[in-house]
C-alpha cells in the first residue's frame, strides 16, 4: 500500500484589491509637457472632446459648465456665457482667474494633476496678462501635416496662443491666421472646434494642396532672426515650468533690474532709458515692484541685455558684479558719467540736513520737488545724498494730500445727506470725477452707506406712491365703464389709462381683476 503524501499549496489573498478612484473623463495624457511646444490647455478641451466622440459644446455644456457655476446661465446651447466672447476666450491659456478657473474644472473631470502646465499660470507674479496672448487662433501648417502624415497626434501648442510668438520654431515660417478656404479668422476655441480643422467652414488646415497663405510682415533676414530668438525665448520659459520648485517672485525681478542699474549705470533710471530704448517711467516703476512686465517688454530687455528670458526671470545673473565674465561685453561697457552732482562738501551736506530736517515740521507739508526748487537742487541730487530724509519728506506730503482730499470731500457728502431729491453715491462720484464707488466707500464707509439708504428709501417709497396712483386711476376708470353700461375689460380700461403701457404690469393686472370682481364680473 503506497504511502499517501500530501502537498503545501500557496494560500491565496482573498481580501478586496483597492480600486483607484474612477475619473469622470477620460484621463487623458497632455501632450508634450516639458518641452517647449508644450499643449494649449484651451487645446486639450478640444482633443478631450474628440477623445470622447462629443462636440466641445456638448462636452461644455453637460460637464465643464456646472463645475464652473455657469451651468444656469446657458441657453440656446450657447458656451459663451461660459467661455466669453471674442478675446476673452484666449484668457483660458494665460495668467488670470479664468485660467484658473477652467484648470480646476478639467482636473476634476480628469483627476490630473497637471494642467496647469498648459497654461502660463506658473508665471502670473512676473509676467502681465495685458498683450500676453493673441485675440485670435493662429497655427503651423506643415506642423499640422507633418503630424497627420506620422500618423501622432494633432494638437495645439501653448507656443502659438502667445502674441509675440510669430514665426514657427521648426519650419521657420510665419504663424498663419487666417484659413486658407474661408479667409476667415478664428476664436481659439468654439463650440464647433476640431483640432486641425477651421472652425468656421470645417476644412484641413495642414498644409497638404493649398497654398499658404501668410499675414507676417517678416520680410528681412535680420527679423526673421528676431523672430526666432523670441519664439526661442518663450519655448524656453513654458519648458522648464514643470521643474521649477516655487512660482517666480516680482520682487525678485525687481531686484535683479535694479541691482544692474545700480551697478553698470550708477542708479540712473534715465541713462539706462536712453541706452535701452525703454520708457525711463516702466523702467521705474518695474524697480519699485509696483507693475508686473508686459511680455513684449521683458524680451525688449532681455535682447538688449543679451540673456535669454528665463535668465532674467528666475536667476541671480545681473546680481553679479558687472565685471564679471558671466555677464556678456555689452554689459561691461559704462557710458560716461554725467556731470558729477554728487559731490557736497561736508559743510553744505550738514546746511542741507538740517533745512531738510526742518522742513519735515512744516505745515502744510511740501512736496519734495518744491523743496528741491526752493534750495535750488534736483530732486535726485537730494535723494542721493539724504536717502531717508527725502522718503520722509515725499510720505509726509502724500498724506497731507490724502487727508486734504478727504477733507474737501467729506462736505460734499455731508450736503448730499441734505439734498432733495435724494442723489445717488453714483451720481455724487461722477460729481467728483470718480468712475466708481470704491474711492468713498473705502474712506468715507458711514456716509457712503447712509446715502444709498436714503436714495433706496426715496425710490422705494417713490415707487409705492407711483404704482398706488396707477391702480386708483384703473379703479376710477372700471367704475366710471361699469356705470355707463360697459363691461371693465383690461383692453377699454387700457385705453383710457394716461400712460397704457403701466398696464402690463402686474400690480395693474391685479388691481383691475380686484375690481371686476368687486363689480361682479367674473
Amino acid at each position: 500500500m503506497l504511502k499517501e503524501t500530501l502537498k503545501l499549496y500557496p494560500s491565496w489573498d482573498i481580501e478586496k484589491t483597492a480600486i483607484p478612484q474612477r475619473s469622470r473623463l477620460y484621463h487623458l495624457e497632455p501632450i508634450g509637457i516639458g518641452t517647449p511646444y508644450v499643449e494649449s490647455l484651451t487645446g486639450y478641451v478640444q482633443r478631450l472632446a474628440h477623445e470622447h466622440c462629443v462636440t466641445v459644446r456638448r462636452l461644455t455644456i453637460t460637464e465643464i459648465a456646472p463645475l464652473m457655476g455657469k451651468e444656469a446661465k446657458l441657453q440656446d446651447e450657447s458656451i459663451s456665457k461660459v467661455f466669453g466672447t471674442g478675446r476673452d476666450r484666449t484668457a483660458f491659456n494665460g495668467t488670470g482667474f479664468m485660467a484658473t478657473n477652467l484648470v480646476g474644472a478639467m482636473s476634476a473631470l480628469t483627476r490630473r494633476l497637471d494642467l496647469h502646465y498648459l497654461t502660463l499660470l506658473p508665471w502670473a507674479q512676473v509676467i502681465s496678462k495685458r498683450g500676453l496672448l493673441r485675440r485670435h487662433r493662429a497655427w503651423c501648417p506643415k506642423c499640422y501635416q507633418e503630424w497627420h502624415d506620422n500618423h501622432t497626434s494633432v494638437y495645439e501648442p501653448l507656443l502659438w496662443s502667445i502674441n509675440t510668438a510669430q514665426v514657427c520654431p521648426y519650419h521657420h515660417q510665419p504663424l498663419q491666421e487666417q484659413c486658407p478656404h474661408c479667409h476667415q479668422q478664428q476664436l481659439t476655441i468654439s463650440g464647433d472646434s476640431r483640432t486641425g480643422h477651421c472652425n468656421k467652414c470645417g476644412k484641413w488646415l495642414g498644409n497638404n494642396r493649398h497654398k499658404t497663405v501668410f499675414t507676417s510682415l517678416i520680410k528681412s533676414e535680420a527679423e526673421r532672426n528676431r523672430q526666432l530668438n523670441i519664439v526661442n525665448n518663450l519655448g524656453e520659459l513654458v519648458a522648464v515650468t514643470p521643474t521649477l520648485n516655487s512660482p517666480p517672485n516680482l520682487q525678485k525681478v525687481s531686484n535683479t533690474i535694479s541691482s544692474y542699474i545700480l551697478q553698470v549705470f550708477k542708479s540712473s533710471i534715465p541713462a539706462f532709458s536712453r541706452q535701452s530704448g525703454m520708457n525711463k517711467a516702466t523702467i521705474g516703476l518695474w524697480c519699485k515692484g509696483k507693475v508686473i512686465p508686459q511680455i513684449d517688454n521683458l524680451l525688449v530687455l532681455t535682447h538688449y541685455l543679451e540673456i535669454s528670458l528665463l535668465d532674467l526671470l528666475t536667476t541671480d545673473l545681473l546680481l553679479t558684479d558687472s565685471k564679471n565674465s558671466s555677464l556678456s561685453p555689452k554689459l561691461n561697457v559704462v557710458k560716461q558719467p554725467r556731470k558729477s552732482y554728487k559731490h557736497l562738501d561736508l559743510e553744505r551736506k550738514q546746511v542741507l540736513n538740517v533745512v531738510l530736517t526742518e522742513v519735515l515740521k512744516e505745515y502744510p507739508a511740501p512736496s519734495l520737488e518744491y523743496v528741491a526748487l526752493r534750495l535750488r537742487y534736483r530732486p535726485l541730487v537730494l535723494q542721493y545724498h539724504f536717502p531717508s530724509l527725502c522718503e520722509s519728506i515725499k510720505i509726509r506730503h502724500a498724506e497731507y494730500r490724502k487727508v486734504s482730499k478727504q477733507q474737501k470731500i467729506q462736505p460734499i457728502l455731508e450736503a448730499a445727506l441734505k439734498e432733495f431729491p435724494p442723489p445717488s453715491l453714483l451720481s455724487i462720484n461722477r460729481r467728483l470725477g470718480y468712475k466708481n464707488n470704491s474711492y468713498l466707500y473705502r474712506y468715507f464707509s458711514e456716509l457712503s452707506r447712509e446715502i444709498s439708504k436714503r436714495y433706496k428709501e426715496y425710490q422705494k417709497a417713490s415707487g409705492q406712491e407711483k404704482r398706488e396712483r396707477i391702480c386708483q386711476e384703473i379703479i376710477d376708470i372700471a367704475q366710471l365703464l361699469h356705470e355707463t353700461g360697459h363691461k371693465p375689460t383690461q383692453a377699454r380700461v387700457t385705453q383710457l389709462l394716461t400712460k397704457p403701457g403701466v398696464m402690463l404690469s402686474w400690480y395693474a393686472k391685479k388691481t383691475l381683476r380686484d375690481v371686476q370682481n368687486s363689480l361682479g364680473y367674473e
